[in-house]
């Protein structure tokens, strides 16, 4: 095992939808249907927050991982590019991270059996099988959290390239809860790789909790676990 690399996953299940939006929406929503808060469900979305350390080196952002490029494939196994970024350039969602300012943001189409395949010129092409057209950037600056709102509530997935101590770090965002989508790949690549925790959001208290490594790694805090080759959910 590579002690001295760790890969942090940070993960927010069921997160209100809500939360995200500004709270300064008027009083004329105040006097709205009471019944309405009981009947209509409360969407939720979830978060997953990638982090990386190298010890050896003190310096911390996933992409400083020698493995970050295995942690890149995974991404890129689940998801795809939107059609009006695949189709005009030729790169994938690693190009995009690499390139991109801090704090921009990427809509990520899931690779799923709804999507099906077409034949453009001989080359086979992955295409919603909905034709309905997203008006939506592919890509955008500075992400705000109403941003993130509107696109999730679109069935959209967002990824955000976040700046870390030395490099960065990745934010992925979507209505449906991706993480054992990620669980069972990032611990495949135990024991070799990097130590692996996976850390409940709700127990970080602090940006400082975030880095326990710098002066408990021998006791993580609790919720704070790390994943084994032998771990199971």
């Amino acid at each position: 095992m590579s002690s001295n690399q760790l890969l942090k996953l940070v993960f927010f299940h069921d997160q209100r939808m809500e939360e995200l939006t500004s709270s300064s929406s008027g009083s004329s929503k105040i006097d709205s249907d009471i019944l309405s808060l009981f009947t209509k469900p409360d969407p939720t979305y979830s978060r997953l927050f990638f982090m990386g350390s190298d010890l050896a080196n003190n310096r911390y952002g996933i992409n400083l991982l020698e493995a970050y490029p295995s942690v890149v494939t995974i991404i890129e196994k689940l998801y795809t590019l939107p059609l009006e970024l695949e189709w005009s350039h030729e790169q994938g969602i690693g190009d995009w991270i690499q390139d991109a300012p801090m704090d921009a943001y990427l809509r990520l189409v899931r690779k799923s059996k709804d999507r099906i395949t077409s034949k453009n010129n001989g080359l086979e092409k992955d295409i919603p099988a909905t034709g309905n057209k997203n008006l939506e950037q592919v890509w955008g600056y500075e992400v705000e959290a109403s941003v993130i709102h509107r696109l999730l509530m679109k069935d959209e997935v967002i990824l955000v390239k976040r700046a870390a101590i030395d490099g960065y770090d990745i934010d992925l965002y979507s209505k449906r809860n991706p993480y054992i989508d990620f669980f069972y790949p990032l611990q495949s690549l135990l024991p070799d790789a990097f130590r692996f925790f996976s850390i409940n959001g709700k127990r970080v208290y602090s940006k400082e909790a975030l880095y326990f490594e710098q002066t408990r790694l021998y006791k993580p805090p609790h919720g704070f676990e790390e994943v084994h080759p032998e771990s199971v959910l």
